[in-house]
Formats: structure tokens, sequence, C-alpha cells
């Protein structure tokens, strides 16, 4: 009797240590299971930030997803992933309801079309920003032009009631049109005369 309650006993030990690790591995499934969904969270929140701003929608292979060859599967900027049906219906999630093999599965189709994109774009932008940089410099030089004539104009005409002729002097000796003229002297027939004297003093 007593060899079958020790039996009896050992057996509830195990079983108890059994639940024990049981307990534990499902404690350290659980705390992984919520670090992955905290990694994907991440993932998608910042590939979010760099789809949305290059504003680029994908296309995806159907077999991705197991549809049908005429299913029409796109990745939007926003990593929303919708499905357009032959018969017109649409199904659409987010990149981060899926598995992490099937977001693997999709970025790895997905990447490089945005890559693509990506040089695409830079050729593009590069062409735009050499435009406008031939613009800008073909701008400057008639605002060079224009301001040039604007110094010379102003001044030439420093004094606008000076005649331009006024300055043809050298530099040595000054234009005799900047002299005073000698019609400004006093005439001598202005002079009292010498010949006019007192006829009372010859007599």
């Amino acid at each position: 009797m007593s060899v079958d309650y020790e039996a009896e006993i050992k057996e509830f030990d195990e079983v108890l240590k059994s639940t024990d690790l049981l307990v534990d591995e499902s404690v350290q499934i659980y705390e992984l299971e919520s670090e992955k969904g905290n990694v994907i969270d991440e993932l998608y929140n910042s590939l979010k930030v760099v789809t949305e701003f290059l504003g680029f929608s994908v296309d995806l292979p159907p077999k991705v997803f197991n549809e049908a060859d005429d299913t029409k599967i796109t990745l939007t900027p926003s990593l929303d992933i919708v499905i357009k049906k032959a018969n017109g219906k649409i199904i659409q999630k987010r990149l981060d309801e899926f598995s992490t093999k099937k977001i693997a599965e999709i970025l790895k189709n997905a990447i490089m079309p945005i890559i693509q994109l990506c040089k695409n774009e830079k050729i593009i932008q590069n062409k735009n920003i050499t435009f406008l940089k031939a613009i800008t410099q073909k701008i400057g030089k008639i605002q060079k032009i224009n301001s040039e004539n604007i110094t010379n104009y102003s001044g030439e005409n420093n004094n606008p009631e000076t005649p331009s002729y006024y300055n043809s002097g050298t530099p040595d000796q000054p234009s005799t049109a900047s002299q005073p003229s000698t019609a400004s002297q006093p005439s001598t027939a202005s002079q009292p005369s010498t010949n006019n004297q007192n006829p009372n003093e010859g007599s």
C-alpha cells in the first residue's frame, strides 16, 4: 500500500514539474510574441515614413498571396495591401497584419521595384535642378547688366544741369568753359574819363 502511495506521489510531482515547465515555456513564447509584435510595429512605422515620403505604389505578384494570375495586388505608400480580384471584389489589409514569413516575402518583391522608382525619380530631380540652375544663371546675367547700367547712368548724371562738355578740360588745366568770362569785368567805358575836366579850371 505504501509503495503504491509513494508511486502516486512521485507521479504527481512529475506532473507538477511538467506543468511548471509548460508555464515557463508558455511565458517565454508569450514574451517573444510580444517582442515580435513590437518589432513588427517598429518596422511598419519606420518603413511607412519612407514609403509615404516617396509616394510610390508597386504591384506585387499574385502568387505571393496564392491568388489567380488575373488578380491585381498593390502595395500602397501607406503600406496597405490592396487585392483586387477579377470579379471586382477588393480586399485591403495592412502589412503588419500578415505573418512574419509573408511580410518578408512581400518586402522581397517590393523593395527592388521601389529602389528602381527611386533611381528614376533621382534622374528627373537632377534634370529639374540643372534646368533651374541654368535659368537662374541667365536671369542673374540680366540682373547684373541692368545693375551696371543703372550705376553708370546715375554716375554720369550727378549734376543734370551741367552739360558734359564742361568737363572737357585737361586734368592739369581747367577747361576755359569753367573759367569766369571776361565779359563780367567792368568795361572801361563805365569808368570816369579824365578828359571831362571842369571848364573853369583852364580859364
